[in-house]
């Protein structure tokens, strides 16, 4: 029999997620008491009646953009760290999509850290768009799509934008007003660079915020260049010290700078690649980590002021 019934969000995904693997049979009567039932388990939970339940909004749009899941998975997960979480400022809650020449971008912003993800994108759509959705939203279509070659489509409209797998479907309302121009706060040129494994600063950086609580941001972590073949990342608290040093290949200026390590590290933890140019504009300046040959994501760090 066919029908519909509103159930606790949270009791119901529980009970799914920890039902044994078997068959699932799900019923319900005409009080809205809904029975489920696996192997040797079962459950009675609650029901309300769908009547009342909001529809789906129906989104009309005119144009499309359709990708693997796998991609557009990854470049949420490599952007949505930083978007703000600002109430004063909801725009920079969201991730800005940006279409145009063939490739989607997704930049976020908080303040303090700015993440874009480039991807090119097959196919006959060719008109720009851009619009902004909700940082959680995003997370919450991630969780969703697959890590396969499988498509999603993107239909963004006046108001909605609808994420479309083909077995789920996603609304969400957009985030009015215009984003930031991240491209005017790119740097011009680098006064530093060095080439790294972005998992071996990592660690290191991980290493120096033991010392560190969690909680305390007054306290940062340094990164030093003594010479063109050291980096020394140390941290100083009322807690102890950390130092360590690691064998770099540096170009230009040497550094001395304090940043927030979770900055850092939130960038960090995202990257697959190898190797990574991380470049500074001097010892205030803003630090950028970018891939050492292809353009597919740049972050942007703020040092702290000492």
């Amino acid at each position: 029999a066919t029908g519909s019934v509103v159930v606790p969000a949270r009791v119901f995904t529980e009970i799914v997620r920890r039902l044994p693997e078997d068959d699932v049979f799900i019923d319900t009567d005409d009080k809205h008491m809904v029975k489920v039932e696996s192997g040797a388990s079962s459950f009675n939970i609650r029901g309300l009646s769908s009547d009342d339940y909001p529809a789906l909004p129906i989104v009309e749009h005119d144009r499309s953009l359709v990708l693997e899941q796998k991609i557009l998975k990854e470049m949420i997960q490599q952007t949505k760290f930083a978007a703000s979480t600002d109430d004063s400022r909801p725009i920079l809650k969201g991730i800005n999509l940006i279409f145009e020449n063939g490739k989607l971008t997704l930049v976020t912003i908080d303040g303090f850290r700015l993440a874009v993800r480039k991807e090119k994108i097959e196919g006959e759509q060719q008109e720009t768009m851009q619009f902004i959705v909700p940082a959680r939203a995003m997370e919450d279509v991630s969780h969703v799509l697959s890590d396969t070659d499988e498509a999603v489509t993107i239909g963004p409209s006046h108001n909605y934008v609808l994420f479309d797998t083909g077995n789920v479907k996603i609304v969400s309302r957009l985030i009015q007003g215009e984003f930031l121009n991240y491209k005017s706060i790119l740097p011009s040129g680098n006064k530093t660079s060095l080439v790294i494994d972005p998992q071996i600063l990592l660690s290191a950086i991980e290493r120096a915020s033991i010392v560190i609580d969690r909680d305390e941001k007054r306290f940062p972590v340094t990164l030093e260049t003594p010479d063109e073949d050291t980096l020394i990342i140390s941290s100083k608290t009322d807690i102890g010290m950390s130092r360590e040093e690691l064998n770099i290949a540096l170009t230009g200026e040497l550094v001395d700078i304090d940043f927030n390590p979770k900055l850092f590290m939130d960038a960090l933890r995202e990257i697959e690649d190898d190797q990574i140019t991380v470049s500074f504009q001097g010892s205030v300046g803003p630090c950028s980590i970018q891939p050492l040959e292809e353009d597919k994501f740049f972050y942007l760090v703020l040092p702290l002021r000492r």
